[in-house]
Order: structure tokens, then C-alpha cells, then sequence
């Protein structure tokens, strides 16, 4: 969660806790922690997925030999968890929780408080070379998908690769990420876009406005955090201005 470290490290009454205590539960319920819907926790079971959760992180694990497997192929199973990350991502950053994740694939083992995984290594991997509140694929994840076979069944309007991911490059750092504000764009009405994407410009612009003023460790830890909102805002003026000419709609920094 941005921010998480520097509201802890502020805070001074039972309320400030509070406050961050809510958002993270917040950030679990988006990503299925210990969930209460008999239906979700049907998903969960025939999806073997796992949901942990500690301090600001949540991890995340879905296996790729279940019941649901068996059924639709490891293609979509790995997609379908995607597509929930982005909605949850994008449910979080409307309630001002801005999130930066990485996503790989690769072995799970866990007993008990012990945990053993390399997709674990490859997501907190890709999660560090991510400067931005985005979540990140691991290039190893992202070539399993471009190449997977399961592909080809779908036509180029709505092949799902083209359509979840986005490539993020910054000199010599490019990684693919989800797209979760063309996803999110992609499910709903032009009526609701147009409010929806008035809210995100203007949590954007308030969380920017909110970092000149708080106090951090140092200017450059000030500047580092205006800059993952920079790169925000932009990227949500580039996705807003393909589904609506409102200009409300506009991310507006200054």
C-alpha cells in the first residue's frame, strides 16, 4: 500500500491506527481474505486458492491442478485470477488505496506458518522493479501467457493477454502490468465511466496534493512519492480519453 510505512511511522493515537487498520482490511476483502460469501468460498475450493495476508501485504496463490483446472485449463485459470486482481485493484484505488503487487508462476509448498515458494521470490521480484502503484508480471509469467497454446482460442477483439496487460518502460525497466483501468473501463457503461473515472482523477489529484504537504523522511522521499502520482495521473489520462471526452475526466496535477 503507498504510504503504508510513512502513516505507521506517524502515527500517535489508538484512531490513526484505527484508520490504517481499516484500510488494510479494506485491501484484504478486495483480494479474498478469510471470506464470508459461501459462494467465494466455493471458488476458493475448486480454484485450490490460498489467500495470506500480513501487515499491508496480501499474497495470493491459486494452483494450477484443480477441480476448476481440470475444467477450463491452466490459460484461464491464470487469467481469471488476474482480471479479479485488477477489479479489486481498481475497487482499492477508488477508496484511495493506491497498490503496488507482483505476479509469477511457479512452485507452492506450505505447512502451517511455513512457506516455500518460488513464485513468491518471482512476484516480490517483480513488485521491487515496479516503481509505480501498478501490479507487475514477472517476464517468465508474461512469456507462460504470449505463448500458451489456450491462446489461440480467442479472437484478436478480445484476446485476453492484449487486453489485461500494458507495458510500462522507463529507460532501461520495462515490465508488463495489469491494465486495471481499461478493465474496469471495459465492464461498465458510458454513464457510470464518466463517474467513474471523475473519482479516480480526483483521488489522484488529492493523494498528489496530500504529498507536498505531509511530512516525510526526507525531500527526495517526498519527491520519489510525487512521482509515482505523476505517473499516475498520466496513466489515467491516457486510458480516460479512449472512452470519454469529458473533461471532468481529466487527471489535473497542478
Amino acid at each position: 500500500m503507498l504510504g503504508f510505512r510513512n502513516r505507521v511511522s506517524k502515527a500517535i493515537s489508538i484512531s490513526d491506527i484505527d484508520a490504517i487498520a481499516k484500510d488494510l482490511r479494506k485491501i484484504q476483502s478486495e483480494f479474498g481474505f478469510k471470506p464470508k460469501d459461501d459462494l467465494i468460498k466455493a471458488n476458493h475450493s475448486n480454484y485450490k486458492k490460498t489467500v495470506l495476508a500480513f501487515s499491508d501485504s496480501v499474497v495470493v496463490n491459486v494452483s494450477l491442478q484443480s477441480e476448476a483446472t481440470k475444467i477450463i485449463g491452466t490459460f484461464d485459470t491464470i487469467i481469471l485470477e488476474l482480471y479479479g486482481m485488477a477489479i479489486a485493484q481498481s475497487n482499492c484505488v477508488s477508496s484511495g488505496l493506491f497498490l503496488r503487487g507482483g505476479v509469477d508462476c511457479g512452485f507452492w509448498y506450505r505447512r502451517g506458518f511455513t512457506l516455500i515458494s518460488k513464485s513468491f521470490i518471482g512476484a516480490y521480484r517483480a513488485e521491487q522493479l515496479a516503481n509505480v502503484p501498478i501490479i507487475a508480471l514477472t517476464n517468465d509469467l508474461y512469456q507462460f501467457l504470449s505463448k500458451h497454446p489456450d491462446r489461440k482460442i480467442y479472437s484478436k477483439d478480445i484476446e485476453p493477454v492484449d487486453q489485461l496487460l500494458r507495458l510500462y518502460k522507463d529507460g532501461n525497466v520495462s515490465f508488463w502490468y495489469l491494465d486495471y483501468l481499461t478493465i474496469f473501463a471495459n465492464q461498465g457503461n458510458m454513464a457510470a465511466l464518466t463517474v467513474w473515472f471523475t473519482h479516480h482523477a480526483r483521488t489522484v489529484e488529492k493523494a498528489y496534493q496530500q504529498s507536498t504537504k505531509e511530512e516525510f523522511e526526507s525531500e527526495s522521499e517526498r519527491e520519489k512519492v510525487m512521482r509515482k502520482y505523476a505517473w499516475l495521473a498520466s496513466y489515467h489520462n491516457e486510458i480516460a480519453q479512449k472512452f470519454t471526452t469529458s473533461s471532468e475526466c481529466q487527471c489535473d496535477l497542478k
